[in-house]
């Protein structure tokens, strides 16, 4: 709005100058102009001389960039800091079913942190796979396999969980029982404890955005299965890990993808389509301003304007 009243009124002065070409000047009137001093203060005090206009019009066309040039740069503190994201996990966070190969939420959700005032730019890490459980992740931490990365990540993001629950499935996909999940619910609890422990030790303070899931059978039939409750109680456990560490942040995205009505799921009918993503990427952004993603990032993470 103020860049809008700012080139109104530029335009309403420049609209205002008007141009009085004079009959050409002799050759004594000529010295004489070069041997004065030329210090007007308003344009009345010389009658408008043609070279004085063409001064005046530099002088508001200079203004007119100064101010677009402060009106740009504003959106960004003076102390703006490049951010370094690294995104761990599985398919979600490699962005699998993304026609537009955007890496799913991870590229949209630096795309919009650049925005932000102290972000000047965002440097994504992107180590999502597909097929990726907590056990395998933790297997990588333990062998070192992020060391170099986890210490100057400013953004951990992990999204897990659905494989662990698909391991389930496919041991025994005939004669699945509810308790079968519920007994995996534990070890998997304590392996994504021990995910968060091991980032701490090498991470202290970088705010880690833990992602659910959702439950992909809802769209493949109507009739009422267990899934919707194990899939709670999944992310349940998720949750109580996210607010076991102060500067973790728990993302809700189940009801996202309820149902296709709006499109949102990949031709596999499994992952997210581009547009299943940026429904993501909004919740994902929507839960770290309530989470306080700026408090919790001591000011390094400061939200858009």
């Amino acid at each position: 709005m103020r860049l809008f009243f700012t080139l109104s009124l530029l335009v309403t002065i420049l609209c205002g100058c008007s141009v009085t070409i004079d009959k050409p000047q002799s050759e004594e009137e000529k010295e004489q102009q070069s041997e004065e001093e030329l210090a007007p203060t308003t344009r009345s005090e010389l009658n408008v001389e043609g070279e004085l206009v063409v001064e005046e019009q530099k002088s508001l066309s200079e203004l007119l960039d100064s101010m677009l040039y402060i009106d740009v740069r504003s959106t960004k503190r003076w102390d703006a800091q490049p951010l370094q994201y690294l995104a761990l996990g599985d398919s979600l966070t490699r962005g699998v079913g993304d026609e537009l190969g955007r890496f799913g939420y991870t590229k949209r959700l630096a795309t919009t942190l650049e925005k932000w005032p102290t972000i000047s730019e965002v440097e994504l890490d992107n180590r999502g796979k597909n097929g990726r459980r907590s056990d395998q992740l933790l297997a990588l931490l333990e062998k070192g396999h992020y060391d170099n990365e986890l210490p100057g990540a400013d953004l951990i993001t992990i999204t897990l969980g659905g494989n662990d629950v698909m391991k389930v499935v496919k041991a025994d996909i005939f004669s699945l029982k509810k308790e079968m999940f519920e007994k995996e619910l534990e070890p998997f609890k304590k392996r994504y404890q021990e995910i968060i422990q091991y980032i701490r030790q090498h991470n202290k303070t970088a705010p880690i955005i833990l992602i659910g899931f959702y439950n992909p059978f809802s769209i493949v039939t109507d009739e009422y299965t267990p899934f919707a409750t194990i899939i709670n109680e999944w992310n349940s456990s998720i949750l109580e890990i996210a607010r076991e560490d102060r500067n973790a942040c728990y993302v809700p995205i189940a009801d996202l993808f309820t149902s296709n009505d709006e499109m949102v799921y990949h031709t596999d009918f499994f992952h997210p389509n581009a547009s299943g993503y940026e429904k993501m990427t909004a919740r994902v952004i929507s839960s770290m301003k309530a989470c306080d993603i700026e408090k919790m990032s001591g000011g390094r993470i400061g939200f858009e304007e």
